[in-house]
């Protein structure tokens, strides 16, 4: 199949407090005009629908939503830079059933925690599991009682390995609300064995036990939904949260807008062309960025874009590893 990737990022505020030093700022998409893609405000909803039919999909502006970025499943630093006074504590991990959890981890995208008598649980066994937190924005003020809670567990597909997380949070007095509430309404997150930098849009060095909760509709995790399974296609992965963004020169600067149509495809079969697509192609990536990129196919017209990149030739010949293409006009 072929497809598009909703990108998103947005700073969270909880009841009123200010959180963007914990919360990842996303960056934007972008859509071409005249001979670019139409958005789908512009498509009839019968033209809309042929397009997906025909292998293309919309991508979008969110990089990851609503979310805690890079939590710890066994240490006290979750997310940011204890450094630089912003960062989250990790207060306790508590079973549904009741019971602290002694060791935590990840199997794929599937959380697996581990009891004080050595029983392990995974999947919906999970359900009722409550993660406390505090917040400490910029070294001064620390908000103690936070609370992420699974609210329930459920596979992608029959069999399939990406397992889906209803998340809730909730502050000292307020009530539970969705992790992953984008414009679409609220949604699962998957957990990715990574973190990224939200204003390079790099993956960070490995850490022990970093877990980011990817809502659905954004980047991270659509590219997830989309096969590019971070671990076992670390670099694809990586490489479609790039395109995703247009981010062409790799420094996290976008070049798209919402609901723009997209075609993706790849060498190694997990993205492929359909039959009856029809599109230009606009750029092949890599982690690092477009490694080529073809002007007069961006989907916006004209993009400033600060970095000199030759045009595309024959489908892979500059090294890329994912292949984005526009609707033909």
């Amino acid at each position: 199949m072929s497809g598009f990737i909703l990108f998103a990022g947005e700073v969270a505020a909880m009841s009123g407090q200010r959180m963007a030093s914990v919360w990842i700022a996303g960056a934007m998409l972008a859509c071409d005009v005249d001979e670019a893609p139409r958005a789908v405000d512009d498509l009839d909803e019968v033209g809309a629908r042929e397009l997906e039919a025909n292998g293309f999909r919309l991508n979008g502006t969110r990089f990851n939503g609503f979310r805690l970025n890079g939590f710890r499943l066994n240490g006290f630093r979750l997310d940011g830079d204890e450094n630089s006074g912003n960062y989250v504590d990790l207060e306790s991990f508590t079973l549904g059933q009741g019971g602290p959890v002694t060791h935590a981890w990840l199997a794929g995208s599937e959380l697996r925690a581990k009891n004080g008598s050595g029983t392990v649980f995974g999947g919906a066994q999970l359900v009722g599991a409550v993660l406390s937190f505090g917040l400490v924005d910029n070294g001064d003020n620390v908000y103690r009682n936070r609370r992420l809670r699974i609210a329930n567990v459920t596979r992608l597909a029959p069999g399939s390995e990406v397992w889906l997380y209803d998340l809730e949070v909730k502050d000292a007095v307020g009530v539970w609300q969705p992790l992953c509430d984008g414009p679409n309404g609220p949604t699962q997150a998957i957990l990715v064995g990574a973190v990224w930098d939200p204003t390079t849009g790099s993956r960070v060095a490995a850490v022990s036990d970093a877990v980011t909760a990817a809502c659905r509709d954004a980047a991270i995790g659509k590219c997830v939904e989309w096969g590019y399974h971070p671990w076992k296609l670390a670099d694809y992965h990586q490489t479609c949260t790039r395109l995703v963004r247009a981010d062409y020169c790799g420094d996290g600067i976008p070049h798209t807008t919402d609901n723009v149509m997209i075609h993706v495809v790849d060498e190694i079969g997990v993205q492929v062309p359909e039959p009856d697509a029809s599109y230009a192609v606009e750029a092949e990536w890599d982690p690092n960025g477009a490694t080529c990129l073809n002007a007069e196919h961006t989907r916006l017209p004209a993009p400033d874009i600060a970095c000199v990149l030759p045009s595309c030739g024959e489908a892979f010949d500059s090294g890329g590893l994912i292949q984005t293409g526009v609707p033909a006009p």
